[in-house]
């Protein structure tokens, strides 16, 4: 089942969100270091308080899957005006991943991105993480900018 999380889902959504992390600290350790669990239950916990911002889950008895969407108006002189939804974070627990889950997930950010007004879906993936790039390239995104890097120190 898809719908909006709460905060009864915090411990399940945290334990995702800790997954998720350490893969990035074992792909990139000089730039991310590992945190406790309870780090990821407040900020998620916090995330679900804010404003134009949630958390949409895949609910298969206990989430499995979720996606932290921000939702952002872009009204400057040089830009059309636009609503753009950000996905601040997308995770799939790993052994429920290449099941069609977080294509469901994402199809239902879009629809949920929709409702809301938005016109284009937006979100950021590290280089190193080739799965989740060629996942977001198999469900329709697109390169819009790229960010690059060069160490000094």
């Amino acid at each position: 089942m898809l719908r909006k999380a709460d905060q009864s889902d915090i411990e399940q959504l945290a334990q995702i969100a800790f997954e998720l992390h350490e893969l990035h600290v074992k792909s990139d350790p000089t730039d991310f270091r590992s945190m406790p669990q309870e780090y990821f239950k407040e900020r998620l916990s916090e995330y679900l308080q804010g404003e134009d911002q949630n958390i949409l889950v895949n609910d298969d008895g206990g989430v499995n899957a979720y996606a932290a969407v921000k939702l952002i108006s872009i009204d400057e002189p040089t830009k059309y005006p636009r609503r753009v939804c950000m996905v601040d974070c997308f995770a799939v627990k790993e052994c429920f991943r290449r099941r069609g889950i977080g294509k469901s997930l994402m199809e239902f950010v879009s629809k949920y991105a929709k409702e809301q007004g938005c016109t284009d879906l937006r979100l950021g993936v590290k280089s190193f993480n080739e799965d989740a790039y060629n996942f977001y390239k198999s469900v329709g995104f697109n390169e819009r900018n790229i960010i690059m890097e060069m160490k000094i120190l």
